[in-house]
């Protein structure tokens, strides 16, 4: 039985996975193209979320129970678009479809920060007060069309910053990566941290990885998945938190 859950599992990532195009969170289309109903129905499902379900249970429960609406829908990598379709949630979460049979939810949680630096940390400007944000955690979490979650990107951090003189510092946390259950990805050049750009003040906490998968059969290579991403949150020096990603 095991055996036969894991087939599926790799048949459906067969059809379900492909490569798309390098694309950032700035480049998506938004909710000015019509979701289909398959997709509507799960972004109504996200957003009524009766039973207090996780995301994850959710996501599960809908795609099977509406198996007969999902539509294949053909790699269009020629395009000059980019075919992601964003609609935010009444959550604040993002989902995103692509035409590549597997979508994402890209979120962002803050929660307090008992931080006990009070001035900058840069010699320059040490005797700079700051204020700070809370504590950011920025996620993406991919799901196959058949509602079984794939991997999920975790950032994690906070910011100091001042309006005059311009200042933005960021203090990383901790950042990392989930797989699903069960998983076929391999995770490589996995990189975490934090940048400071003194030019723009805008800071970034990141995580982000080179996430693969494939077959060898009779010593040929065969990737059917091979994306680098980078999920990450941004801070200026008014205080503006954003999240992000890049995909290439």
């Amino acid at each position: 039985m095991i055996k036969n859950k894991i087939g599926i599992f790799l048949l459906t990532m067969l059809v379900s996975m492909a490569l798309i195009p390098a694309v950032s969170a700035q480049e998506e289309l938004t909710a000015s193209e019509k979701p289909s109903e398959w997709e509507q129905g799960l972004i109504d499902a996200l957003n009524s979320n009766t039973k207090s379900l996780s995301t994850d249970d959710l996501i599960l429960n809908y795609c099977e129970a509406n198996k007969d609406k999902i539509s294949i829908l053909k790699n269009d990598t020629a395009s000059e678009k980019n075919n992601l379709r964003t609609y935010e949630l009444k959550d604040g979460s993002d989902i995103t479809f692509t035409n590549e049979n597997f979508f994402f939810v890209t979120n962002m949680t803050e929660e307090p920060n008992n931080k006990t630096i009070t001035q900058s940390t840069t010699a320059a400007t040490s005797s700079v007060n700051l204020d700070y944000t809370d504590t950011i955690t920025a996620s993406q979490s991919f799901y196959n069309i058949m509602g079984g979650r794939l991997f999920t990107i975790y950032s994690k951090g906070y910011y100091g910053y001042s309006i005059s003189p311009a200042i933005v510092e960021a203090h990383y946390i901790d950042a990392w990566y989930t797989l699903g259950t069960p998983t076929i990805f391999q995770v490589s050049n996995w990189q975490e941290g934090a940048s400071d750009n003194t030019v723009t003040h805008i800071s970034e906490i990141y995580g982000s990885g080179h996430f693969h998968w494939g077959f060898e059969i009779a010593g040929a290579g065969l990737v059917l998945y091979d994306k680098n991403i980078k999920v990450y949150s941004t801070c200026d020096q008014f205080g503006n938190v954003h999240r992000t990603y890049e995909m290439t």
